[in-house]
């Protein structure tokens, strides 16, 4: 195992897809920082967690593209007939991908800080939400790389893999976005006012139909945590600073990992390695 792994380290550093994914995290950090200077934002914090927003597109690109170069280039298949278990070899992909995908979001946090520290100052806000934050991304960094492990077995050819990966990922991130517009309506809406013929003229407010209530908004619920991007929305919107919140969050992830691995590997066992 310690052998694979090593490889796969050798192979990944001299990998062009971990070195683009490496520098577009880090620009969005600077770019990032930047912006929320230019805003007039006092909390270092309040961008710390902004490149989950792109995190995911950027992992689907990455993992489906390495792993796709080793089921193409015959490199699986040589470690199968050199007497390596195929679950020593699933296994050591999921770890070379993890470690590419926190050095990824590394160097976007790098480079936030580097840029952010002299221009935010260090003040960082609710240490508890921040915690919080820190775990929800490694669960979800995790969930993402377990996921793309498992769709690039069952597809294997390296354009088709990372196709279907980044139209994944666009998808969970729209899911996301839409789940959280949904669950973030009113119960209703406020009274406003109006000038007419220099009079201010109330308008009552009313019941807002597109609020969701009952089991319709449990189903919501349900699939805004199961959801990746519904945690990275979570996480974006400073929802996992209660223990109730991050308990969700971690047992959906935790349960999406088992369930992505295990498919994966199944998958992996069972196929034909051209």
């Amino acid at each position: 195992m310690r052998n694979l792994c090593s490889a796969h380290w050798f192979h990944l550093l001299r990998h062009k897809a971990f070195w683009v994914s490496v520098l577009f995290m880090a620009l969005y950090g600077g770019m990032e920082a930047v912006g929320l200077y230019r805003q007039g934002a006092e909390k270092l914090s309040d961008g710390l967690f902004a490149g989950l927003t792109f995190l995911g597109v950027v992992l689907a690109a990455f993992c489906s593209l390495y792993l796709g170069t080793e089921y193409q280039d015959g490199t699986l298949r040589n470690k199968v007939t050199a007497g390596y278990r195929r679950e020593q070899i699933y296994f050591s992909c999921l770890l070379a991908c993890l470690g590419g995908g926190l050095l990824i979001w590394g160097s976007y946090l790098a480079a936030y800080l580097a840029v952010g520290l002299p221009l935010l100052g260090g003040k960082m806000g609710d240490w508890a939400l921040v915690g919080g934050s820190c775990l929800g991304t490694l669960l979800l960094l995790m969930v993402y790389v377990c996921l793309y492990t498992c769709l690039v077995s069952w597809l294997q050819a390296k354009a088709t893999a990372a196709a279907a990966a980044i139209l994944l990922a666009f998808a969970m991130l729209f899911g996301g976005l839409y789940l959280y517009n949904r669950l973030d309506e009113p119960p209703s809406y406020p009274d406003s006012y109006r000038q007419e013929n220099g009079q201010m003229l109330q308008q009552p407010g009313g019941v807002n139909p597109n609020y969701l209530q009952g089991k319709q908004r449990v189903v919501y619920e349900i699939l805004y945590d199961l959801l990746p991007d519904g945690q990275g929305m979570q996480i974006l919107s400073g929802e996992v600073a209660s223990p109730q919140a991050l308990g969700r969050n971690a047992g959906a992830s935790l349960l999406l990992m088992g369930l992505t691995t295990a498919l994966g590997l199944g998958e992996f066992r069972r196929k034909d390695l051209r």
